[in-house]
């Protein structure tokens, strides 16, 4: 029961948040001890909030800024902000898509996760997607 002193947004806003929250520590330590397959998974049933006020830049912003702090059993790489922003962005109802790529020659190659949002990268160049081959595309 919400008390009357107590306004219905803050009590989404502290649900939506609750749930960032979890993702930002939960999903990094999935991604310590599980298979990706695994943590893809977990992160494709996220719980659904519905999309309130946010948005796919300002959710890419709050995970880069959350995960930059280098606080956790996680080193903040570009596929565990990708995964955590993969679940915040479902988490929202939107329809985030993760890539992960490799550029360079078998002997020095370089790996990169970024995510999608209509064929958009968030928080990338445009042309991300050219500078990477493919290996893997999920979601969507």
């Amino acid at each position: 029961m919400i008390r009357d002193n107590v306004r219905p947004n803050a009590v989404a806003r502290a649900v939506e948040r609750s749930g960032a929250l979890a993702a930002t520590i939960g999903i990094p330590l999935l991604l310590a001890a599980l298979p990706l397959p695994v943590v893809l998974s977990a992160c494709d049933r996220w719980p659904r909030i519905g999309r309130g006020g946010a948005t796919p830049d300002g959710l890419a912003d709050r995970t880069r800024r959350w995960l930059a702090r280098g606080r956790g059993p996680w080193t903040s790489s570009c596929l565990t902000r990708s995964l955590v922003l993969y679940a915040m962005l479902r988490q929202h109802g939107f329809r985030p898509r993760l890539h992960v790529g490799v550029a360079g020659t078998e002997r020095r190659f370089d790996a990169h996760a970024w995510i999608t949002i209509g064929g958009q990268p968030l928080e990338q160049p445009a042309s991300v997607a050219d500078s990477y081959r493919s290996l893997m595309v999920h979601g969507g």
